[in-house]
């Protein structure tokens, strides 16, 4: 599998989660992007697996959070916020980096 097919297979993926998390809760997306939104302006860059858990506090459930991808894909592509790094320890990762800190666009 080369770079575009491993990116075009991550789209599909995101794609999936996050129409399988509207299925189950079609306020999901309006849900969680009020609460990541909402939780960068009043507390500043945090980390996207922080902002997970935000929004999940906030009522957005999905039956696999990698349905936040969606979300933080569509939040970018508005340029309503902005990935500042991308090489932050995960909490979820088994020690891996690649987690990415989330700012608003001002």
């Amino acid at each position: 599998m080369n770079l575009q097919q491993a990116q075009a297979a991550g789209q599909a993926g995101m794609q999936l989660s996050l129409l399988a998390a509207l299925d189950r809760s079609p306020d999901f997306a309006e849900v969680a992007k009020t609460a990541i939104l909402r939780h960068l302006r009043d507390n500043g860059a945090t980390a996207g697996e922080d902002l997970v858990e935000v929004a999940r506090a906030h009522g957005a459930h999905a039956k696999d959070d990698r349905a936040f991808g969606g979300i933080f894909h569509s939040l970018s592509r508005k340029n309503l916020i902005r990935c500042l790094r991308s090489d932050l320890p995960r909490k979820r990762g088994h020690g891996t980096s690649g987690g990415k800190l989330w700012a608003l666009v001002v």
